[in-house]
């Protein structure tokens, strides 16, 4: 019978006490880094990990510490998953660190300030790079919630502004594990397909955790990488995610968004005017331009003395009449088919429509064209020239084709 064991065999019996224990295989530790040294050839990390009155050696080997979203720091707070095992060839028991975060919301704004140093050093958030807007849109990409209300915010800016847009809608989710990976793909999916001229990319607002996904690279790297003007709009007024850094442009609330992405019908139509007039003054001051020119070569001596040339003036002075007659009969008609262009836009305009004391009848976003497709009970939206209502149905009637009441 053996009487003793070799300084291997302790350690191995000792490495498999502890490979066995449950809670010492998969297990959370809180404290504080101390003794921080990575090594760049190997990619490993070696700390100590301590609190008040004890410490414990840590290790994070290169495989783990390629996966870190922060950079560990001397002193800092951290939590660390991993387990325990002996390092044979001492003798002594260590840490071997799975996983590392900062700890608590401190850590989080840590994380989220050393991120937003990397990415400005590497140009993400470049004034000179961002796009303007274009002045006229007619199809507007949004990547969000289906279900949320910055949707319907929106959606309702957009059809009270200029009804007339096209929406291409992404779906994605704006907060927990797959919002990022989401939120980006919809960014590259209406980039690539949808032909739109401008994307609205946000949610309603939150806390620091619920508009993390707005902080991910992955969303600041797809807003960066986009050729089309990217507005976010998370919805929150104090605090700068990422997203509204690297974005063309930052709107406070989804309801500014939608303004900032489409102009106002009644605003073109004041263009419209405005353009009419401009025209109108140019083509009255080139006229009055040339015949002041005519006029000082007229006066000219040689003009004068000369049969020839007088019956010249007299010809020259009947055709400058004719001339100006012409001008002022094509300015008159020019003049006389944008105003009734303009009347026919305005005529279009649904807000027009509206303030006749017309309404349209909605049941959530279809609109209500048959009674009968209305039940007693249903809540519906009217909406009018300056507003919107919501009604109850307290009964129903058939036109010419009798009467059903409820």
């Amino acid at each position: 019978m053996q009487e003793f064991l070799t300084v291997s065999q302790l350690n191995g019996y000792i490495e498999a006490l502890l490979s066995g224990d449950p809670l010492l295989v998969d297990l959370w530790v809180k404290g504080e880094i101390s003794g921080l040294k990575v090594y760049q050839q190997s990619g490993h990390i070696y700390f100590t990990l301590k609190d008040r009155d004890s410490a414990v050696s840590c290790v994070m080997f290169r495989s783990r510490a390629r996966s870190l979203k922060f950079r560990p720091e001397e002193g800092m707070e951290v939590l660390l998953r991993g387990y325990v095992s002996v390092f044979s060839r001492q003798g002594r028991y260590q840490l071997y660190a799975q996983e590392m975060q900062p700890f608590g919301l401190g850590g989080l704004y840590l994380q989220l300030e050393q991120l937003k140093q990397r990415l400005a050093a590497a140009g993400y958030f470049d004034e000179g790079r961002k796009k303007s807007l274009p002045r006229l849109v007619q199809r507007v990409g949004i990547v969000t919630s289906r279900d949320g209300a910055a949707l319907r915010d929106i959606l309702r800016v957009l059809r009270q502004r200029y009804q007339h847009v096209d929406v291409v809608l992404v779906h994605s989710s704006v907060q927990g594990a797959e919002a990022p990976r989401e939120l980006a793909d919809g960014i590259r999916i209406l980039n690539e397909y949808a032909g739109v001229e401008v994307i609205i990319v946000g949610r309603g607002g939150g806390s620091l955790e619920d508009l993390m996904a707005f902080n991910s690279e992955d969303v600041v790297q797809a807003i960066f990488d986009s050729q089309i003007p990217v507005i976010s709009a998370v919805g929150h007024e104090v605090d700068f995610t990422l997203s509204d850094l690297a974005a063309d442009i930052r709107a406070a609330t989804p309801t500014q968004a939608a303004q900032m992405a489409v102009p106002e019908l009644m605003v073109l139509e004041e263009m419209l005017q405005n353009m009419q007039a401009r025209m109108g003054r140019a083509l009255l001051n080139t006229v009055a331009w040339r015949t002041e020119a005519l006029d000082r070569v007229m006066m000219r001596r040689v003009w004068q003395e000369s049969p020839l040339i007088k019956d010249s003036i007299r010809s020259l002075n009947e055709l400058n009449v004719r001339l100006a007659r012409a001008m002022q009969d094509r300015l008159g008609q020019a003049l006389k088919r944008q105003e009734v262009a303009g009347a026919a836009l305005g005529n279009l305009s649904p807000l027009r429509v509206l303030e006749r004391g017309y309404a349209l009848v909605k049941a959530g976003e279809r609109l209500v064209r048959d009674v009968d497709r209305v039940e007693p009970g249903q809540v519906l939206q009217v909406l009018l020239h300056n507003g919107e209502l919501e009604v109850e149905v307290r009964s129903r009637k058939k036109g010419e084709h009798g009467e059903v009441e409820f």
